[in-house]
């Protein structure tokens, strides 16, 4: 289904929406879900923002919250009247171990992930598009709903946010011309950058220095690795690795950077980035039950770091690395 169809089915009078978004939300996620609620009900619809994980975001993005919006959790006691509009979730169970029935229906699915298998009732999935957020946009102008400040800055976090800051692969003229739309409805890019990018606690660059300084080459520098763990956090003082993979992506030579972090007694969270496109880290996240894009994913494994490195190295390797 195409934009418009997606806004014909947003357009009925006095609609009853519950928008949400897949767990531990980016930028592209929690910016669209707000955006999207904003559109709808400035357009006079009945909206819930929901999410898995809440009830609010985490405190890198709460700040996109206006004063008395919240994002709910738990129990959607209305749900029968409601319709599930779900955004950049690849998979239901990205949004919820329930039946995603149990948040609203019929299900409308909005997403660019590639291998988005249509779970939705009513899908609208390109995974050229850099960011969710650019389809958002798309079914904004196909309602004629004016892109107004408050709706622009978190369609603009997800953009910046899903394209690398817009280095990746998947950032093409659509993104730029969505960017130069939004930057013209008011928002300010220094503003979004220092807020999404500075500000960082001492401890969180110790332990991005102590990542670093501790990555491992494989492949002749084709594969950069770092592994995390709690000593790791307790020794800088921080918790927050999220840079780190970009950093090692910046790698010269590398095609792929990882950040392999210890989440849990035997469990590890995994964040890929890919350099060039030669390499689809979504392809490697898939054989370990995660997802993502071409050039950015991820998955969790209880396999230990070692047997992760190799198991990423062999798919470099099966693809041509």
């Amino acid at each position: 289904m195409d934009a418009a169809g997606i806004a014909a089915a947003l357009s009925a009078p006095g609609g009853r929406y519950t928008v949400t978004t897949h767990r531990k939300p980016d930028g592209d996620a929690a910016g669209s879900m707000i955006a999207l609620a904003r559109v709808l009900r400035g357009r006079g619809h009945d909206v819930v923002m929901w999410h898995v994980e809440g009830p609010g975001l985490a405190e890198d993005l709460a700040w996109l919250l206006e004063p008395g919006e919240e994002v709910r959790a738990g129990r959607v006691a209305d749900a029968a009247d409601r319709v599930l509009v779900s955004v950049d979730a690849a998979t239901s169970h990205r949004v919820t171990d329930e039946d995603p029935t149990s948040l609203g229906r019929p299900i409308i699915n909005i997403d660019h992930h590639h291998d988005d298998p249509a779970w939705g009732d009513l899908n609208l999935i390109d995974g050229d598009a850099s960011s969710t957020a650019e389809l958002v946009l798309r079914v904004m102008d196909a309602m004629g709903a004016p892109l107004e400040r408050r709706i622009a800055l978190p369609l603009y976090v997800g953009l910046v946010t899903d394209t690398g800051r817009f280095s990746y692969s998947s950032t093409g003229a659509g993104a730029h011309a969505a960017a130069a739309r939004m930057i013209e409805a008011g928002v300010d890019p220094g503003a979004v950058y220092r807020r999404l990018y500075e500000g960082i606690p001492l401890g969180d660059l110790r332990l991005a220095g102590r990542a670093v300084a501790g990555a491992r080459s494989e492949l002749d520098g084709r594969l950069v690795v770092a592994v995390i763990t709690p000593e790791d956090e307790r020794a800088a003082g921080g918790t927050d690795s999220d840079g780190v993979v970009e950093a090692l992506r910046g790698a010269r030579g590398a095609q792929v950077a990882a950040v392999i972090r210890q989440v849990a007694d035997g469990e590890w969270r995994v964040s890929t980035r890919a350099s060039g496109g030669a390499i689809d880290v979504s392809a490697i996240a898939a054989l370990e039950g995660g997802g993502g894009h071409r050039a950015a994913a991820g998955f969790t494994s209880h396999r230990a770091p070692g047997e992760i490195i190799a198991l990423i190295r062999q798919a470099m390797l099966d693809q041509g690395a």
